[in-house]
């Protein structure tokens, strides 16, 4: 039953107080719908534009990872910034600058500018992800429903998004594929024009804002890093690594495979959105299986499950068969990414919510950076296949030694 607060909020209870009104809830999920889906409509688009410009897999390699550069640099930084000035002006300033760079794109079709662009989109676009989360954290924290419906409308972006850009690329064109990410980037806009400007705790001093605090500090980073030092959070970062390393697959050579093997962009962007699709519809069920298997179990295995069904692509040709890999792979996402949301939430006071996002995209930018880059170069002399099965067995190595790690910290048992 609802609180006379949650009344006056026109929202149900959540832990530490009531829900934000709708209006604000719709904000925050509608930028989550927005942000996180840019990247892997992006990641259709560009490799297979650079694919028809004549780039080689490393060319394509270091084009993908390097939209990482920039956010593994400055999303603590970023993160920071959202802390201090408030998320909404913040992201408000990111997302614009996500709709004037995709018009560009088909206007300088070569390599350096390419590289360029593809760093300024990934700092902008990480960012508005940063900035839905950390919206997240201010108006929801500690809410494990809500960290469910962040993830079902971030993943239900990533269904829609590249399902409808692949049918516009492949029947009206690449110029017309980046017109529609402009437009998609222009609602990232609208639905964070809706999230209030910001919320105070009654005993949070009230920042001066000054022109200097737009600049990066050490202090900002030393103390984002010094996180680390808490358990749960070190356990978010290792599975926020491997579960990104092995997402960065996805977003990269794993569409460069599918156009190898002749699938056309509406194909393609069918079978990323079947991933995510499954993701979205599998996070109610993480309540249940945590009543009967510990989280760390439930963890682990949405993680293997991920990277197996990723690592096996170049053994399937079948299209029914990459349908159910893609699937089961959305599942693990689907219920490993909101266990590691809600729990990064819980861990870290409200104010630090946007240091602590801020850290985690550092670390997913990290795995981002590595990974495309690697396995360009694996596929420049070994071969594509064989740049899937060194990564995916990579990876399941990680999350095996990360698993038996937690085992052993007793404030970490399940």
């Amino acid at each position: 039953m609802a609180t006379e607060d949650s009344e006056k909020t026109g929202g149900p209870e959540r832990d530490g107080g009531a829900l934000p009104p709708l209006r604000t809830r719709l904000g925050i999920y509608g930028t989550a719908f927005f942000s996180l889906s840019m990247m892997p409509m992006a990641s259709i688009l560009v490799p297979l534009w650079m694919v028809s410009l004549g780039a080689t897999p490393l060319m394509v390699g270091i084009a993908i990872g390097i939209r990482s550069f920039l956010p593994l640099l400055l999303s603590i930084h970023g993160g920071v910034l959202m802390d201090r000035l408030g998320p909404r002006r913040v992201t408000l300033a990111v997302a614009i600058v996500a709709a004037l760079l995709f018009p560009a794109y088909p206007l300088m079709p070569w390599y350096v500018a390419i590289l360029c662009l593809q760093a300024v989109f990934g700092l902008a676009q990480g960012l508005c992800w940063v900035g839905s989360q950390t919206f997240y954290g201010r108006h929801m924290r500690g809410h494990g429903g809500s960290a469910g419906y962040l993830v079902f409308f971030s993943n239900g972006g990533c269904f829609f998004g590249p399902l409808v850009l692949g049918a516009v690329a492949e029947h009206l064109g690449t110029q017309a594929g980046f017109g529609f990410l402009c437009l998609w980037a222009m609602a990232m806009i609208v639905f964070t024009l809706l999230v209030p400007d910001e919320v105070k705790e009654k005993d949070e001093p009230e920042r001066p804002r000054r022109w200097r605090d737009l600049m990066p500090r050490f202090e900002d980073y030393r103390s984002a890093i010094a996180l680390c030092a808490v358990p749960v959070v070190m356990m978010v970062m290792i599975f926020t690594f491997i579960r990104i390393a092995n997402a960065s697959v996805q977003t990269s050579f794993y569409v460069v495979y599918l156009g190898e093997i002749k699938l056309g962009e509406t194909l393609i962007g069918l079978l990323l959105g079947t991933a995510n699709f499954i993701g979205t519809i599998t996070p109610p069920l993480i309540q249940s299986l945590e009543k009967r298997v510990p989280v760390l179990w439930v963890l682990s295995g949405a993680t293997v499950a991920t990277v197996v069904f990723m690592a096996i692509t170049p053994l399937i040709t079948a299209v029914p068969i990459l349908f159910l890999a893609a699937a089961a792979y959305g599942a693990g996402v689907g219920l490993g990414f909101p266990t590691l949301l809600a729990m990064l939430s819980r861990a870290i006071p409200r104010a630090e919510q946007g240091k602590s996002v801020g850290l985690r995209t550092s670390v997913n930018r990290l795995a981002s950076l590595i990974v495309p880059v690697a396995m360009g170069a694996i596929a420049q002399f070994f071969g594509i296949k064989a740049s899937f099965f060194v990564v995916g067995v990579a990876l399941l190595a990680c999350t095996a030694a990360t698993t038996l790690w937690v085992l052993r910290r007793p404030e970490l048992k399940p």
